[in-house]
């Protein structure tokens, strides 16, 4: 077949397929464009599923007379006027599709007024085509009315759902929003019942109940961190609730998750919250969560997909760092109260890492060894400020198989791998200093060389730039031969010629970003199994660990430690109840 252009109408059915998707896509559509009108007050109508009508009424700006026609055709916004706009949009919507794409598979009714105009405007589509335009009274706000939905794309109407499963999607994206903008007020009638509404007194808590249920909220946690902006990273603000251990789905259907106010879908982020429950939830488990994450809108690219349900970070591991430390900081500091809801190892043996969930004690009144040091907090630099403590305080009792550091604690024996352990310290130590720039280097004085394979090669010249951010030196010395001038400090205990291969071992099945790096020099760094340490060497790993952000699994996924109680080492001994 000859190459041609397709018409207008079949180019504006193909966009419609793109953003709209499902009787729900409609209706998130709708509400993002009264959010940005500036609504307090959003109503939505539906009847069958979406598919015979959905209605949108909001009290927003509204839409100017002699505009009207042109906020139906494509790529007309009044969110943007260049392409420079993208990178610091504060608006929900700025394609320009989403009227257009609407009304050209539906039959479409607009009555808007504008604020600033004495009579509205009526407007009615089929098909994308303007059947009538006339002026009417009307009140302040958009009404707007979608009859018909694929009515001239049968195909897409026949893989629509039953209509209650429509219904179900249509009240997630009200509910979803409604508690993105608790100061709006929301409401949901679906074929002529009310299925939700919320009050819009500004309370997330509020919404919160009412989307999750009474019963379930009164398990949640509320999650409120502010990172403090340093040098190129900017200032993230994580606020939301999250479930108690005890409160949790085997899917991830109830992590919902907003940046900047607008709907995502992110796994990475998603595995960041999972990754704070490490220890305390079993694998295939997942917690109920609502996070509203704030960020200048500079470092967040939402022109990623037509539904803008995916969003691209500047530096997605300092987002992930962020989410995860403001989960893990909201369980710990309910650990004491609620301690006797959480997962318990003695009852469930198939928890993954078998890590009972630990409350933030501070030191052993008892221990005199610790009486002159106020190790409740240690900053991480001269001048930073102080980490909060993630395990209770351990006393280290001594070293078994060469492999293991067996230790005490207020709440039992602690069997601590000293790999895995030591590789959460490294990481976590490395990742601060190159953030510092406080990052420590060491010149050997015989420049050692190294022959690489090509394979290895390749990939020491792909990473380069971030090498060179660790501390590393390396100069071309012959064919697949290179000098080490430098390297960070952490690499001086083990030999380079068995560490700087382990280390790109490991970045092969990476993505090879600075992240990964970083994990693998922990990794090749690390002190090994098999390795004798002095008691101030294991005493150290364990001081450090208690500070870890996520203290049970290394960053290359093995578990750091085995929890028993004293309940369980009785039991064991036959001294139980």
């Amino acid at each position: 077949m000859a190459i041609v252009l397709l018409p207008e109408e079949v180019v504006a059915r193909i966009a419609a397929g793109e953003a709209v998707e499902r009787p729900a896509s409609v209706v998130k559509e709708l509400i993002e464009n009264s959010i940005d009108a500036g609504a307090t007050a959003i109503h939505a109508d539906i009847i069958a599923g979406g598919r015979k009508l959905i209605r949108i009424s909001d009290n927003g700006s509204g839409i100017p007379a002699d505009e009207i026609k042109l906020a139906f055709k494509r790529h007309a916004t009044s969110k943007l006027r260049a392409a420079q706009d993208l990178q610091g949009l504060s608006t929900l919507g700025f394609r320009g599709e989403a009227l257009a794409s609407i009304a050209a598979v539906s039959q479409s009714t607009v009555i808007t007024r504008h604020r600033g105009e004495d009579m509205g405007v009526s407007l009615k589509l089929n098909g994308g085509a303007v059947q009538h335009h006339k002026a009417v009274g009307a009140p302040v706000g958009a009404v707007i009315t979608i009859e018909n939905l694929f009515f001239n794309t049968p195909a897409r109407l026949k893989f629509l759902k039953s209509d209650a499963t429509e219904k179900r999607h249509i009240q997630r994206v009200v509910s979803r929003y409604a508690m993105a903008y608790p100061k709006i007020s929301f409401a949901l009638k679906q074929d002529g019942r009310e299925q939700f509404r919320s009050s819009g007194r500004g309370e997330l808590a509020d919404v919160a109940a009412k989307v999750f249920g009474l019963k379930h909220f009164k398990r949640m946690l509320e999650v409120s961190s502010e990172e403090t902006p340093r040098r190129a990273y900017p200032k993230i603000s994580v606020f939301g609730y999250t479930s108690q251990p005890s409160l949790h789905r085997n899917d991830r259907s109830r992590i919902i998750l907003f940046i900047n106010g607008r709907a995502i879908q992110d796994h990475s982020l998603s595995h960041a919250i999972a990754q704070a429950y490490e220890g305390l939830l079993k694998s295939g488990s997942y917690p109920l969560t609502v996070l509203l994450i704030t960020m200048p809108p500079d470092y967040v690219d939402v022109n990623v997909h037509p539904t803008k349900a995916e969003v691209r970070f500047r530096d997605a591991s300092q987002v992930f760092a962020a989410v995860q430390r403001a989960v893990r900081r909201a369980l710990l500091d309910d650990g004491g109260a609620h301690a006797d809801e959480w997962p318990s190892p003695a009852s469930a043996s198939h928890y993954r890492n078998d890590v009972r969930p630990l409350p933030a004690y501070r030191s052993f009144a008892d221990d005199d060894q610790y009486d002159d040091a106020d190790l409740d907090y240690i900053p991480e630099t001269a001048g930073a400020p102080t980490r909060p403590r993630t395990l209770p305080l351990l006393r280290v009792v001594g070293q078994i198989g060469a492999a293991y550091i067996a230790a005490e604690g207020p709440a039992g024996l602690y069997l601590v791998d000293q790999n895995a352990a030591h590789e959460r310290v490294l990481h976590d130590q490395i990742r601060a200093d190159v953030q510092n720039e406080t990052l420590q280097t060491l010149s050997p004085p015989d420049s050692p060389t190294l022959v690489l394979s090509p394979a290895d090669t390749a990939l020491l010249t792909e990473t380069g730039a971030e090498l060179a951010r660790l501390g590393f030196e390396i100069e071309v010395f012959g064919p697949n031969a290179f000098v080490f001038r430098a390297m960070p400090q952490c690499l001086a205990s083990r030999p380079l010629a068995e560490a700087f291969p382990q280390m790109l071992a490991c970045l092969r099945q990476s993505q090879r970003k600075l992240g990964d790096v970083i994990t693998a020099l922990a990794w090749a760094a690390a002190v090994r199994s098999g390795q004798v340490l002095k008691t101030e060497e294991m005493q150290s790993i364990i001081r450090q660990l208690e500070r870890c952000p996520s203290p049970y699994q290394s960053p290359t996924g093995q578990t750091t430690m085995i929890h028993m109680t004293r309940e369980q080492l009785a039991k064991e001994f036959g001294r139980g109840e």
